[in-house]
């Protein structure tokens, strides 16, 4: 793997680009290929073969199958007879038997003839159907080939629109003020210098640097890279040489001593502050319009008493503050708050004894602690610094530069408060990087735009965490799945078999013969008198004789037979499937953003925090790695909107574009999206249960109904075939 050279001069004409307007925090990300429109027709799909080929080819193929294996060995067997009866023939006969063969032909043509045609109509099934095959596979192709041409040809036109946006843009300073809390100082050191080199563009820029481990370098270098006035002050290490309490007339000096000393002690003395002014306003009264802190440290050892071997002051200005200033019950009595004041001013009396000021310095002033150990020199010069910063922001009549305060932590909340409201009251724009989210610095969360960078402490995070604040949302709670199934199979196979045969014979024989003889006589004799006196008389003589005789013969003889047979088979299958599928979910109030995640924020990751009315709450994610600006598809204004898209471009005719093997979602050579950054999305819903009867899949149980249930007596039905 072989790569190309860094261009190191044009890495540095990208860098110069961070002087650009207007003043930002850093960069958002978002992702180009966001704004892709998927092409828009469905792919292709191949059509069904007709049934009726297939169910062709099937009959046509089973047809050709019943003539070979039937129709035609029985036509050439009964040909084959007849020619082995033609040839056994010849040997009784002088001549071949002509009509043998004759009928052997005629024997063999119809077979052969329905053989021949049912092979013909097989192959001509197959045929057609191959060709209609081929046909929709051909047409599937060529629909495939013209949406894939029409597919390249929109991603073609989507990668042209979207080449040229830019995929990082500037997140603008808001407001007025921002406090940044946690971050680690290589975090510190990024965002001073994205932010101050944009700000440098504009207006001038003031940087306090109290990290102790001078976080404003690299700013620094570039600013002196670019040609730009620099007035870098490091102390207290060189504090000669700084021109830090020049330009502050006496009144002023002593208001900021005496708040310097006082300033961090809420609960002081009012009594100690109003000596501490009324000595220190006397001493420079004393000491004229050259009042210095090494000539107040001279005239408050003079007050004491104690020798000085320097040169600071006069003999007769020694003399004036010695005798005439201030009594010497006065003195003894106060001789407590010359001693703290003294102590006070002594680590500082070199401070601006040599300034060393260029022409044309202070376009951007950094007055940074140097790194090192903590000691008491450095603390008194912290206290004041906020109030020569203050001085000098409430005594501008001209433009006031921007102010950034790196280390915040170590001020006063009265100073800073005061430095808020004279910042805030002449529209200078004020930002405090704080290491800690504790005292102090929790109590001045809230007076403007909120920043966050990690912050590695958990009790930091939670209360980061409940600054942000927390939102109702609805969470899926339970999910309830019921699946239940029954099966029952029942099979009944009922068999009877019944073979009865019944043979009856029956002959009857009968004879009978019937004689007989009558014989009857009698006499009959009637009469009567006249006149009726006497009764009737008659007299009947009757004699007969009958004689008869009867034969007959029969003989019956008859056969019965009678035969049953019954079968029967049932087959029975119930199936039966219930299941319920319920999501529950639940309203609660949770974080907007997790202290955990305010603990494992990347280096330069800062979480913006902004309240706008009538919104609400809007949180940011910014990256303010000034490296940024050296990648591709990078501007230093806020993020343009996409392009509209484009129409899908027509299918190329004769040449087929070859498919790009750089993949659409990711090409090569753009930045990667940060993980942090990327917006949260709602997990996939899940896939309801199958609608179809039935059990869900893998949960069939039980035995399976046959596939093809006799329909039939079973074979040798009663024993016999």
């Amino acid at each position: 793997m072989r790569g190309s050279p860094v261009d190191h001069g044009g890495l540095l004409s990208r860098r110069e680009r961070l002087f650009s307007p207007d003043p930002r925090l850093g960069w958002v990300f978002r992702d180009r290929w966001w704004f892709l429109s998927p092409f828009p027709d469905a792919p292709p799909q191949q059509q069904a073969l007709p049934d009726y080929l297939a169910r062709r080819v099937v009959e046509t193929d089973q047809a050709a199958q019943r003539r070979l294996n039937r129709t035609l060995p029985v036509s050439a067997g009964i040909a084959m007879i007849l020619v082995l009866f033609a040839a056994c023939s010849m040997s009784s006969a002088e001549g071949l038997s002509i009509g043998s063969l004759l009928l052997a032909a005629i024997a063999l043509g119809p077979g052969a003839l329905l053989t021949w045609w049912a092979v013909r109509q097989r192959q001509s099934a197959r045929q057609v159907h191959d060709l209609a095959q081929q046909q929709i596979i051909s047409g599937y192709q060529e629909q495939a080939r013209q949406w894939h041409a029409r597919k390249q040809a929109h991603d073609a036109a989507e990668r042209a629109r979207l080449d040229d946006l830019p995929e990082w843009g500037a997140a603008p300073r808001p407001g007025r003020r921002l406090d940044v809390f946690g971050g680690t100082l290589w975090a510190w050191e990024a965002l001073l210098t994205t932010y101050g080199t944009s700000t440098l563009s504009v207006q001038p820029l003031l940087v306090l640097d109290l990290s102790r481990e001078v976080v404003s370098r690299e700013l620094v270098e570039l600013a002196q890279a670019a040609w730009m006035g620099v007035d870098a002050q490091l102390l207290p290490s060189r504090q000669a040489s700084s021109s830090l309490l020049a330009d502050m007339s006496p009144r002023d000096l002593v208001d900021a001593i005496v708040e310097s000393m006082h300033g961090g002690t809420p609960d002081a003395v009012r009594a100690d502050r109003s000596m501490d002014d009324r000595i220190l306003t006397k001493v420079c009264g004393a000491l004229g319009d050259d009042v210095t802190l090494a000539r107040i440290a001279a005239a408050l050892r003079a007050l004491m008493g104690e020798p000085d071997d320097g040169g600071a002051l006069t003999r007769e200005e020694r003399r004036h503050i010695t005798n005439e200033l201030f009594t010497v019950e006065y003195r003894r009595q106060t001789h407590a708050n010359l001693s703290r004041i003294e102590s006070y001013v002594h680590p500082l009396e070199d401070l601006g004894t040599s300034p060393d000021r260029k022409e044309g310095a202070g376009y951007l002033t950094c007055i940074a602690l140097d790194s090192h150990a903590r000691n008491v020199r450095s603390e008194l010069l912290t206290d004041l610094v906020v109030q020569w910063v203050t001085h000098r922001i409430t005594a501008s009549q001209a433009s006031t530069p921007a102010l950034v305060v790196a280390g915040a932590d170590e001020l006063a909340r009265r100073h800073l408060e005061r430095l808020s409201d004279a910042c805030e009251r002449r529209g200078v724009p004020l930002t405090l990087l704080f290491r800690r989210l504790r005292e102090t610095s929790a109590e001045m969360i809230g007076g403007g735009a909120v920043a966050f960078m990690r912050l590695g402490n958990h009790e930091d995070a939670s209360r980061a965490a409940d600054f942000i604040g927390r939102d109702h949302r609805f969470v899926l709670s339970q999910i309830t799945k019921n699946v239940g199934g029954n099966e029952s199979h029942t099979t009944t196979e009922t068999e009877g078999t019944g073979d009865s045969e019944t043979h009856s014979t029956s002959r009857t024989i009968g004879t009978s013969r019937n004689w007989g003889t009558n014989r009857s006589s009698g006499t009959t004799y009637s009469g009567g008198e006249m006149f009726g006196l006497f009764p009737d008389r008659s007299t009947s003589h009757q004699r007969g004789s009958n004689r008869g005789g009867s034969t007959s013969t029969s003989d019956t003889e008859g056969t019965s037979t009678s035969t049953s047979r019954n079968w029967s088979a049932a087959y029975s299958f119930a199936e039966g499937t219930n299941w319920s599928d319920a999501d529950t979910t639940q309203r609660v109030y949770e974080y907007a953003v997790e202290p955990v995640t305010l603990q494992h924020l990347p280096d330069h990751a800062l979480l913006l925090v902004q309240s706008v009315p009538g919104r609400g709450r809007t949180i940011t994610p910014v990256e303010c790695d000034p490296a940024i600006i050296t990648l591709d598809r990078v501007t230093t204004g806020p993020l343009p909107d996409p392009p509209p898209p484009r129409p899908a471009l027509p299918a190329p005719s004769t040449e087929q574009t070859a498919p790009d093997p750089v993949p659409h979602s990711q090409p090569w050579g753009a930045p990667p999206a940060p993980q942090w950054a990327a917006p949260t999305t709602p997990p996939p819903p899940r896939a309801p249960l199958s609608t179809r009867p039935g059990p869900p899949p893998g949960q069939q149980s039980g035995p399976r109904p046959p596939d093809d249930p006799r329909q039939g007596p079973p074979p040798l039905f009663g024993g016999r075939s």
